[in-house]
């Protein structure tokens, strides 16, 4: 590559979002995070009620009512760890495409010994070096370096720019 490529990146929102939110990975429910402890909390909230009340109509306490109430609040406390930590990522991605909805341009130039990111007024640069492997899918580009990661959606650009685009990451980073 003794030229340097340019590619004007388009930004949509719902790009963005398609990739983050892929799979369900922010689903309250069906996340690969949360779907155990929710289905776990579904079943112990069944069978908790029903043991409390056989429990409180005989009028005693039984240690089986004390074990599957802990088992309930820990299922319960576990749920909500998880799906708290799904609520800080989505309002993370929020945030962080509010920031880039903002910027009017976005362009890519890769030359021979680096790849330059240019949004607006801001200008990043890195050295092909500083970039660990690329990840690189039927849905996007992500690039991590030593400065910063960068998210490339497939859709932010022509089928022919992303085909240059993995062609030469592919042969740049190692």
């Amino acid at each position: 590559m003794n030229k340097s490529t340019e590619i004007e990146l388009k930004f949509n929102r719902k790009d963005f979002e398609e990739v983050y939110f892929n799979g369900n990975q922010v689903n309250y429910f069906k996340s690969e995070t949360t779907k155990r402890p929710f289905q776990n909390l579904l079943i112990s909230s069944l069978i908790f009620p029903f043991v409390l009340h056989n429990t409180i109509s005989e009028s005693s306490a039984h240690i089986l009512t004390i074990i599957i109430g802990l088992i309930f609040l820990y299922n319960l406390i576990s749920y909500l760890i998880k799906a708290y930590g799904i609520w800080v990522k989505r309002k993370k991605v929020k945030e962080y495409l509010d920031g880039v909805e903002k910027i009017k341009s976005h362009k890519l130039i890769l030359t021979k010994d680096y790849f330059e990111i240019i949004q607006e007024n801001e200008k990043v640069v890195e050295k092909w070096t500083d970039f660990k492997p690329a990840e690189i899918n039927e849905m996007f580009v992500y690039l991590l370096s030593n400065k910063e990661n960068y998210l490339i959606p497939k859709k932010s650009m022509t089928e022919l720019e992303y085909t240059n685009l993995t062609a030469i990451l592919t042969e740049k980073i190692k």
